[in-house]
C-alpha cells in the first residue's frame, strides 16, 4: 500500500466519522494533537473522534452529519522521508472548521495536528 493509499483511508475515517478505519492505517505511536484537550494517544483516538462528533451534533440539531466531515483543500508534500499533508476541514452542516497537518510514512500515518478556525468578535 503506497503512502498516498494510507492518507486516503486516513482522511476516509474522518471523512465518514469512522475512526477505526483511520486507525487501520496508523502506526503504533501515532498521535493526534488537538488545541483544546493536547495530545491524544493512538489508544484514546477512538474515544476523542466520537466526542468530537458528538459536539458536532450539537452544532446540527443535535444531529451527527453524515458524511461527518467535508474537505475542500488537499494538498500532499510526499518528495521527502515522510510525506506532509495539509488540508481544510469543516464539520459539514456547520460553521465547524479548521485546518490540519497529517505526517505519512510508508509504515503509517504518524500524527495529526489540528487548528480552529474561528471569526473574530
Amino acid at each position: 500500500m503506497t503512502v498516498r493509499d494510507q492518507i486516503s483511508i486516513y482522511l476516509e475515517g474522518w471523512r465518514l466519522g469512522k475512526p477505526l478505519r483511520s486507525l487501520e492505517v496508523c502506526t503504533p505511536g501515532f498521535y493526534y494533537d488537538d488545541p483544546n484537550t493536547g495530545r491524544i494517544s493512538r489508544e484514546n483516538f477512538q474515544a476523542f473522534v466520537e466526542a468530537f462528533k458528538a459536539y458536532g451534533a450539537s452544532l446540527n440539531a443535535g444531529v451527527v452529519p453524515e458524511p461527518f466531515l467535508e474537505y475542500t483543500d488537499i494538498i500532499i508534500d510526499d518528495a521527502g522521508s515522510a510525506a506532509t499533508v495539509w488540508c481544510w476541514w469543516r464539520v459539514c452542516d456547520t460553521d465547524f472548521q479548521g485546518s490540519a497537518l497529517v505526517k505519512a510514512h510508508e509504515t503509517g500515518i504518524l500524527s495529526e495536528r489540528i487548528a480552529y478556525f474561528s471569526k473574530l468578535p
